[in-house]
């Protein structure tokens, strides 16, 4: 990327699902509808619907409000349920008193919680997740106060994933976007930890150039937030075939202002040779990171940081092999093609949006499971 062109953009202070639910309703379902009332979900594990207790014990009178169901937390398959793993749901009451709210018991684990309203108009209840998920899946709970929510959670596998690169052994796990449905890695490839905060820096991780292998050219020694040193040296020289057969960062000062001349758009395709991702995962298409951008609560890196990916900012390095903006913003790489080009998800403080970039640079990389 030529500095003096695009860099002005980059400052712009800028997944069982209830079968029965889906037939009766012809829609695809993330939040809560009222159209759910007299549906009572069957199937391995269920106990019945989520309901409100009837009775003189628990007095209060409402509905739940429509597009609520939050959901929180990390959800792993043999793992208890903790304080952390929690649904959030909007309900208007109209007569007050006391309640007890409950979803419906799937795959090993539910969601309640008891309490009294005092006052009637919109409440934001929090169910609390009790018991331990049976399977990794997709599950589906609905909810019952006067009218029903449902809500999806994503169960994934608890194990852990190794992969060596850059002469050191990282260990990754699945996380989940409850909205999305997706399965990503909970960090960067290269990254030490998962972020503890959006200027984490030993979250930072690799800076890949687009299609190119995991072979040494990403590696990336971060000192603190805002420096970081390659590891390896660079060259002018560009590669002619899919493996340069060497470490070193390309750099690229002519058009096409990639690495790999003629260039090849199939090396991080869905069967991409280049992968650089653990088995079963791969390089996220611009689609779904868009996806994932959309389902933010703000759309920058708060947003991005605060998501269940806790996306970083290490910055990028450049075509001319040095790295800028540590600490300010950066680019998520995507395996969607544009032209000479490809697509990232560029997030800083001000903003986050897809641009498309010279294949070239070094940005970092989250992957997504097949």
């Amino acid at each position: 990327m030529n500095p003096s062109i695009l860099n002005p953009m980059k400052t712009y202070t800028i997944l069982h699902s209830l079968s029965l639910l889906v037939a009766m309703t012809g829609l695809l379902l993330s939040g809560c509808s009222k159209s759910f009332d007299n549906v009572t979900p069957t199937g391995e594990n269920e106990q019945g619907s989520g309901d409100l207790k009837a009775g003189k014990a628990y007095t209060a009178v409402g509905t739940v409000y429509g597009t609520s169901g939050v959901v929180f937390g990390t959800y792993r398959y043999g793992t208890s349920l903790t304080a952390e793993n929690y649904v959030t749901i909007k309900v208007n009451v109209t007569t007050i008193g006391t309640y007890y709210i409950t979803s419906n018991t799937f795959n090993g684990y539910s969601f309640s919680k008891s309490g009294s309203f005092t006052s009637t108009g919109i409440q934001y209840i929090t169910l609390q997740g009790n018991g331990s998920p049976i399977a990794p899946s997709i599950n589906t709970f609905i909810v019952n106060f006067g009218s029903s929510c449902v809500f999806k959670v994503v169960v994934v596998y608890k194990n852990p994933i190794v992969q060596t690169s850059c002469n050191t052994s990282y260990t990754y796990y699945e996380v989940a976007n409850h909205k999305t449905l997706k399965v990503w890695l909970d960090r960067n490839l290269g990254a030490s930890q998962v972020a503890q905060s959006v200027t984490d820096f030993q979250a930072y991780g690799s800076l890949f150039q687009w299609g190119r292998a995991a072979d040494g050219h990403q590696c990336i020694s971060w000192i603190d937030n805002e420096t970081g040193t390659p590891v390896n040296g660079t060259t002018y020289t560009t590669s002619s075939s899919n493996t340069p057969g060497h470490s070193l960062f390309i750099k690229t000062v002519s058009s096409p202002a990639d690495w790999r001349v003629p260039q090849n758009n199939t090396l991080w395709g869905s069967s991409g040779t280049n992968n650089p991702c653990p088995t079963g995962f791969r390089i996220p298409t611009s689609a779904e990171l868009n996806s994932e951008r959309v389902s933010w609560n703000s759309q920058n890196a708060g947003g991005a940081f605060g998501s269940m990916l806790k996306l970083t900012m290490p910055g990028y390095r450049e075509g001319d092999g040095n790295i800028y903006e540590s600490g300010e913003a950066t680019g998520y790489w995507s395996s969607t093609v544009s032209g000479t080009n490809a697509t990232i998800l560029w997030v800083e403080t001000t903003g986050a949006f897809t641009l498309n970039e010279d294949r070239g640079i070094g940005y970092s990389v989250r992957c997504i499971k097949n």
